[in-house]
């Protein structure tokens, strides 16, 4: 019998996660014993220094990896945004099990919504400059500002820390609460149930990747070993998720190419969908340059798909021109809303959702994406979460703590896919622009825009449709493959439009 010795970090977290390995190990090869070390880290040590003022490399990974190429063990496990960006020799990465969720999670204590001022638990410069863009548009408050404290130490430190001390808030990796709580090793029910007692009173937000991308590699685990160890290389292999390496290695050459290290302001994030890729790159490079990007990588070929283009056979040419519905509330169905309890409820569009509704605190609200939550925020509702207008099958609403019903918010004619509808308006066809019918090239907001238009003018159903990355993407190319291309959204399309004209 094979005897593969695991080391890790000693808190909680890093115990959870080696024993996750452990247990992918197992499974694949169940002849194996498994021993564990645990030891503590130079960052694990010194809980009082800045970590801008720790040395920018290895402050979590140095003194593990130093053990393992002592042949101390055969595999270190890591979180694997805490591995610097340039590996030295000696060890290699070569595996990681199916990433958890990149994003942060910001927790709140429950204050007065009169609150101008925030004060927020953060070592992270990235999170720093991201958040402080992101949250006055995200919460329903009037903030004049946001200031940053340093805090160090596991998961449950930081909690207590934050309930014991004056701050606002804290933002933590939610990989990282999912672990602590999700996991059902029984050796660690005590640590599950003492951080789900100190999380499940707070408010709580789960920021999207679009305005926060993570640091590379946030949510996987970097399994490590030696280099000349060929008998491990092969067992981390046979373990490993190929889609995740493959995007957390994106993840670190980007940031590479910005000169990495933890110190950094800049997040990096490569979401691997069905439909392809969305890549994003957020904060600020060391020269005080401000970097934006996102852009979605299609796994369908596009090469052919523009080459027509005119300058008048794209529709539409402006977000106004695509006007197809009235929109009418539904007085009985809002009057439903405010009497839900201890539900999540995903909201489609912000008209959905009435300035003189009220929604009871002990729900949850989700939206389809960003400028759906910050509409909500500036009528006073308290957004937990959104699916980034990806579609509600690639970013689910969740609570992270607790099971829950669902409902929709929607319109009377919106398709019930496993989610009850709660219809708040309905839609009454205008007059479609007669302009459609000589136009080549089609961008759909919605599922019920492109049905209105195929049946008032069903001679475009061959011309070429696009959309975004949802329930509207499934439903067109659902029904014509061929003839449709998924975008990131209407600006990416037009761009695509633009330049091929």
């Amino acid at each position: 019998m094979q005897n593969l010795t695991i080391l890790s970090r000693k808190s909680p977290l890093a115990r959870i996660q080696a024993k996750l390995v452990a247990n992918e190990i197992s499974k694949s090869l169940p002849k194996i014993k498994i021993e564990y070390i645990f030891k503590s880290s130079l960052g694990d040590l010194d809980q009082d220094t800045p970590l801008d003022k720790m040395p920018d490399i290895g402050v979590f990974t140095n003194d593990i990896r130093e053990d393992l190429i002592s042949n101390k063990a055969d595999i270190a496990v890591h979180s694997w945004k805490d591995l610097p960006i340039d590996f030295e020799e000696g060890t290699e990465i070569l595996g990681t099990l199916q990433r958890a969720d990149m994003r942060d999670m910001v927790f709140f204590k429950k204050f007065n919504l009169d609150k101008k001022d925030l004060s927020i638990l953060s070592s992270s410069p990235r999170r720093k400059k991201n958040l402080s863009a992101f949250l006055p548009k995200a919460m329903p408050l009037n903030l004049d500002q946001i200031n940053f404290k340093e805090v160090r130490g596991n998961i449950h430190t930081r909690f207590k820390k934050f309930l014991d001390g004056e701050e606002d808030g804290l933002v933590v990796a939610k990989a990282a609460i999912d672990r602590i709580l999700h996991n059902e090793i029984e050796e660690f029910a005590r640590d599950r149930d003492e951080l789900l007692g100190m999380v499940q009173e707070l408010n709580w937000m789960v920021i999207p990747l679009s305005e926060n991308p993570c640091a590379a590699a946030q949510g996987a685990l970097a399994i490590e070993c030696r280099s000349n160890d060929n008998s491990t290389k092969e067992i981390i292999k046979s373990i490993s998720s190929f889609s995740s390496m493959s995007s957390i290695e994106e993840e670190r050459k980007i940031l590479q190419s910005y000169g990495g290290g933890c110190h950094q302001k800049i997040g990096s994030s490569v979401e691997v969908l069905e439909t392809g890729l969305v890549k994003t790159t957020k904060g600020e490079t060391e020269e005080g340059r401000n970097i934006s990007k996102r852009f979605f990588v299609a796994n369908k070929e596009n090469k052919t798909f523009f080459s027509d283009v005119s300058e008048m056979n794209y529709f539409p040419a402006s977000r106004e021109e695509q006007s197809f519905f009235k929109r009418v509330n539904l007085q009985d169905a809002e009057n439903e809303l405010p009497k839900i309890n201890n539900k999540g409820i995903y909201v489609s569009r912000s008209n959905a959702i009435g300035e003189s509704i009220k929604i009871d605190d002990s729900n949850i609200i989700w939206t389809s994406g960003v400028d759906t939550w910050i509409s909500l925020a500036m009528k006073g509702f308290w957004v937990n979460g959104t699916s980034d207008s990806l579609g509600e099958k690639n970013s689910p609403g969740e609570n992270p703590f607790k099971d829950m019903d669902w409902l929709k918010v929607s319109h009377a004619d919106a398709e019930n896919r496993d989610i009850d509808i709660i219809a708040t308006y309905k839609l009454e066809p205008l007059e479609l622009k007669k302009r459609m019918q000589s136009c080549e090239y089609f961008y759909w907001m919605s599922a019920s825009s492109f049905k209105l238009a195929i049946d008032t003018f069903p001679e475009i159903l061959t011309k070429k449709h696009s959309c975004g990355l949802g329930n509207t993407y499934d439903f067109i190319n659902g029904m014509i493959p061929e003839n449709t291309f998924p975008c990131l959204n209407y600006d990416s399309w037009l761009e695509q439009i633009k330049a091929n004209h």
